[in-house]
């Protein structure tokens, strides 16, 4: 909360607040509503995704329990902070479908894995051909993108071993030694068949390609026009942002992802706080109220197991 609250202050300190309402006041909604449409396609192709990586749980997970899980998920890492909608999501898969929360939570680790790793590669190419007379803060960016880098090369490798190392002596010992490492490793079990990387690196792209638009589509709801370079660079600076572990839906932490883009773009700063704030408030509260929604049909339904 400290560090999103930091941020959010370092975002708005310099603003002029005549310029935001300009900005809301001239706001082109028909761009929204594309950006809210292409946003939710991206989530129902999130929601094949995660299903892909699920098809070995036994026993099988219906998809429509994947969907109510996910968007469930969706909402509370929007509610709650530090990504805890994660757990949220594995924990309620497990009741919904009577899986191992253990497996249902290795799934989404694999899920977030591809999608840090294509994250960091829009963020590179970005930072490689975007042009700027910002370099200072082009090097921060490419700082951040080194400090993540590490992290998340451990834990490809890590993931590659217990998946390419089923009979390696190490793994064999893991899954003697605890049933909830067994079950977590168990959630890997997609990784073994070679076509389900094609599915996830294709729809991986798909999904990300569809966020770019929908964030284009923000930008020019406020007349402010991207090239190419530009909204990779945004989508890999936001999405680095979003995988900090700070306030709920990203407050203070994505405001000033697009203060970052907007002092290398060269866009108003106050355009800037609007366009992350449309994406909090629409897109982002669009899938909480959704969410909310999905987990209260759940309750109402009693489809939802017991805690062991």
């Amino acid at each position: 909360m400290f560090l999103g609250g930091l941020l959010l202050y370092l975002s708005i300190k310099d603003l002029s607040w005549l310029e935001v309402r300009n900005e809301l006041d001239n706001i082109a909604f028909q761009w929204v509503g594309i950006a809210v449409l292409l946003y939710w396609t991206e989530l129902c192709l999130r929601i094949v995704r995660w299903q892909v990586l699920l098809s070995q749980l036994k026993p099988p997970v219906a998809m429509f329990k994947t969907a109510l899980a996910f968007i469930s998920g969706y909402a509370a890492n929007n509610v709650l902070p530090a990504k805890l909608g994660e757990a949220f999501r594995a924990d309620l898969l497990g009741r919904l479908a009577n899986v191992s929360r253990l497996s249902a939570f290795g799934s989404i680790i694999v899920e977030r894995l591809f999608d840090m790793v294509l994250v960091l590669a829009m963020t590179a190419w970005g930072v490689y051909f975007v042009s700027t007379t910002q370099l200072e803060m082009l090097n921060d960016v490419n700082q951040g993108l080194m400090f993540l880098l590490v992290p998340m090369l451990i834990l490809l490798l890590g993931v590659a071993f217990l998946v390419g190392g089923r009979r390696n002596v190490l793994v064999v010992r893991l899954k003697a030694l605890s049933e909830k490492i067994q079950n977590l490793i168990q959630g890997l079990d997609a990784l073994q068949d070679p076509s389900t990387y094609l599915k996830l690196i294709g729809s991986t792209l798909v999904i990300w390609a569809l966020n770019s638009l929908a964030m284009w589509s923000i930008m020019m709801s406020l007349d402010i026009q991207m090239s190419v370079h530009q909204t990779i660079l945004l989508i890999g600076i936001t999405g680095i942002s979003a995988a900090i572990p700070a306030a709920p839906a990203g407050i203070g932490t994505l405001q000033y992802a697009f203060y970052i883009a907007a002092t290398l773009f060269g866009f108003s700063l106050s355009a800037a706080l609007v366009a992350s704030t449309i994406v909090q408030i629409v897109l982002l509260g669009s899938a909480t109220l959704i969410g909310a929604l999905a987990y209260s049909y759940a309750a109402s339904k009693h489809l939802m197991l017991r805690s062991e």
